[in-house]
């Protein structure tokens, strides 16, 4: 089972949505999913394809959220009940009246049952707008904030991992070398500066792992307290997804942009904005919605440029990476025939990791760009340099 804990460092971002957000109804439950989902979902490996249920189920920052709102609401639906069961008890005795022939007591009951029936139905009004309002612009816009944040972190972990391979492999390579300096010298083939310097080698590739294999190390942490497990869990995180390239070839960004400029959440929060009843006030407003749609607008534009950019970018990196899988293949035969040394060997194996390492950012770089566009056709407000701007519709 998971490890689940609230994190200080995410509280901050709680009390934003607790003021910002008029309820979280709508709170999302283990039950919304079925029982093999539940399993994967509880399990200690995290899927790419998890993240959004796991910030939605388990991220400190919804959880807290989901409480401070439902507490909120809680004292409306309570009046709901007790007006209408006021209510429902003034009718009783209204129709008691009636039958004994009280028509003075008959109607001051059934007016006073007319008011808490009234006052109920304000209360009732009161839960399902916030209910709505939680759904379209509150958890919604926070669970996209959150999980945009995750990705990234998931994908820039992903590159750290492979990173570690590479010191890793960088280390071998030095020692190999500092052994083979130690051998020469032997042989009165290398002087004592060759070895120093193959000596400093090694300590610089095994000061650069150890820095890698920190940062690894704190970044999981992150993704850990985010998912909402404890920050030192013993977990599994799964790895990135290849971009779709026939999702990425096929896209349509002309219908996307209407998509965009409908679902914006900025957009739909100057909307719904009450009429102004001043002049100015009014022109301010349909300004605010200009502006904001021509900003929206652009930003597409801009993300569909960099998509692009990254598509042509992939299309070179898997090139110069099919050539190392070919050049990997051509040096393993040779290290098998006996035709290369093992320093020789370990230098083709670094080259054909930091050839990996370069695909795997391509990869990420593509996705990251497709996923960017995509959030904001769906209403998220994403920079051009693919950072999030402020307003209900950011990313973290």
């Amino acid at each position: 089972m998971k490890r689940r804990s609230f994190s200080a460092c995410c509280l901050g971002m709680a009390a934003l949505m607790a003021v910002s957000s008029p309820a979280a109804a709508m709170a999302a439950s283990l039950s919304d999913y079925d029982e093999a989902t539940q399993e994967k979902l509880l399990d200690n490996t995290l899927e790419y394809s998890e993240i959004r249920a796991l910030v939605s189920l388990f991220n400190p920052s919804m959880q807290q959220a989901q409480i401070t709102m439902d507490d909120s609401l809680s004292v409306y639906r309570n009046g709901m009940t007790e007006y209408k069961d006021r209510a429902a008890e003034l009718r009783r005795e209204a129709d008691k009246a009636e039958d004994e022939g009280d028509l003075a007591s008959y109607a001051a009951y059934e007016m006073n049952a007319q008011i808490m029936n009234e006052l109920a139905n304000q209360y009732k009004d009161v839960v399902e707008q916030s209910e709505h309002m939680s759904t379209q612009r509150s958890i919604v816009s926070a669970e996209d904030m959150l999980t945009r944040g995750v990705q990234q972190m998931v994908q820039g972990y992903a590159q750290l991992e492979l990173g570690c391979e590479i010191a890793e492999k960088g280390v071998e390579l030095a020692q190999a070398a500092y052994d083979s300096s130690l051998t020469q010298q032997s042989l009165g083939m290398a002087t004592d500066a060759d070895v120093k310097s193959a000596a400093n080698s090694l300590k610089s590739a095994e000061a650069s792992l150890k820095s890698t294999q920190d940062s690894l190390a704190s970044l999981k942490s992150s993704i850990c307290l985010m998912t909402g497990w404890d920050y030192d869990a013993d977990i599994t995180i799964g790895p990135v997804p290849e971009p779709d390239l026939n999702a990425i070839d096929s896209v349509d960004v002309a219908a996307d942009t209407e998509k965009a400029v409908n679902n914006n959440y900025d957009l739909i929060s100057i909307r719904h904005q009450s009429r102004a009843t001043s002049t100015p006030a009014q022109e301010t407003r349909d300004r605010n919605l200009r502006d904001t749609e021509a900003a929206v607008r652009i930003s597409m534009e801009s993300l569909y440029e960099t998509l692009k950019q990254q598509r042509t970018s992939w299309d070179g990196a898997n090139a110069a990476w099919q050539k190392a899988v070919n050049d990997r293949n051509a040096l393993d035969q040779k290290y098998q025939l006996g035709m290369v040394g093992r320093l020789e060997y370990l230098q083709g194996e670094l080259a054909y990791l930091q050839a990996e390492s370069a695909k795997l950012g391509a990869d990420i770089s593509l996705r990251k760009a497709y996923e960017d566009y995509l959030w904001q056709v769906k209403g998220v407000t994403v920079t051009s340099s693919s950072e999030s701007s402020s307003g209900s519709g950011q990313q973290g």
